[in-house]
């Protein structure tokens, strides 16, 4: 019997671990056919990190035909454990291509950032600034080599779990960067780190929590990084008409569902515009089948903040509009 348990929960682990090959290196997944974009991996030098780091980056098909158009920008951030591959090849890839080839969401440069492994992206010192890479480094590097529309209503910053907390930070703490902001599954939390739920207490470690927040957790740390004690703050005036837009499920493992919706409670209660959406029987990120329904609504989202903002930045034609929905 003991020797059952054993390899049944050896199966598990292997099931839950990314597929790898004999080397110890992930396999080669099968890229994803797209029919209006175009994905590449790239690199740019980044002062926060101190070395070259990695990004994913979608362009339209005729982007180098079309030299005199400028687009707009979305900016993905990945979830924990995560990488800038992931968005390509655990499905959100078709449905970006999806809602542009819909009409949902018009042409656009869509760069998913790699903000490492267990970061939070937080500044957390020499090398590790990864919210000056996403808000500073990221966005320079493509303001400079990219035909992306100069305004803020022409950019909107997108994430999930880890994700989803730090562009929910950036949107509240540096409003004038993204006109709009949309996310899933973030991790939200209590704005007073006794109140973890046991299950965050227990793996803490390793979530990274310890080495970002320290041991025990500075306090006033985690209140300016969270986005419930950012937004106890907020004077909705500072956010310029910032369009944001969040889910999460009532199942999620973490309890992000609970969270997120206190956070929803609390910008009504403040009376910060947003739309909110708690998904009944949704899980945690990709684990909930969130990018079949909710991550098309989102880019949706998107898609009308850039409608409204209008495309052209005074420098060449603005991108096309997106197509009637089919």
């Amino acid at each position: 019997m003991r020797c059952t348990r054993l390899i049944l929960l050896s199966f598990a682990i292997a099931m839950a671990l990314p597929a790898q090959g004999r080397d110890g290196r992930r396999r080669a997944r099968t890229a994803p056919e797209l029919e209006n974009i175009t994905f590449a991996e790239k690199e740019f030098d980044s002062e926060a990190i101190g070395r070259e780091m990695p990004y994913g980056i979608y362009l339209p098909n005729d982007y180098d035909e079309s030299q005199d158009v400028s687009y707009p920008l979305v900016i993905w951030l990945h979830g924990m454990w995560e990488d800038h591959r992931r968005f390509h090849y655990r499905g959100g890839a078709p449905v970006l291509d999806k809602a542009i080839g819909d009409g949902l969401l018009p042409p656009c440069i869509f760069v998913c950032a790699n903000g490492g492994r267990t970061s939070m992206y937080i500044n957390a010192g020499k090398g590790k600034n990864y919210q000056d890479l996403v808000q500073k480094d990221l966005l320079a590097h493509l303001t400079k080599n990219y035909r992306v529309i100069g305004k803020r209503d022409s950019r909107a910053l997108m994430g999930i779990s880890m994700g989803g907390m730090a562009a929910m930070r950036i949107g509240f703490t540096d409003p004038d960067l993204f006109g709009t902001i949309a996310v899933h599954s973030s991790a939200v939390f209590p704005p007073d780190p006794e109140k973890l739920p046991p299950q965050l207490v227990r793996f803490s470690a390793r979530f990274g929590l310890d080495e970002v927040f320290g041991n025990p957790i500075d306090a006033e740390l985690w209140r300016k990084t969270n986005p419930l004690g950012i937004a106890a703050d907020l004077d909705p005036e500072s956010l310029h008409g910032l369009r944001l837009f969040f889910d999460a499920g009532t199942d999620d493992r973490y309890s992000f569902g609970a969270a997120n919706k206190a956070l929803h409670e609390l910008l009504e209660k403040r009376a910060i515009a947003h739309t909110w959406n708690l998904v009944e029987g949704g899980g945690h990120a990709w684990g909930s089948g969130f990018k079949d329904a909710s991550l098309l609504a989102s880019l949706k989202f998107v898609g009308e903040g850039f409608e409204a903002a209008g495309q052209s930045d005074g420098k060449g034609e603005s991108a096309p509009p997106a197509k009637s929905g089919r």
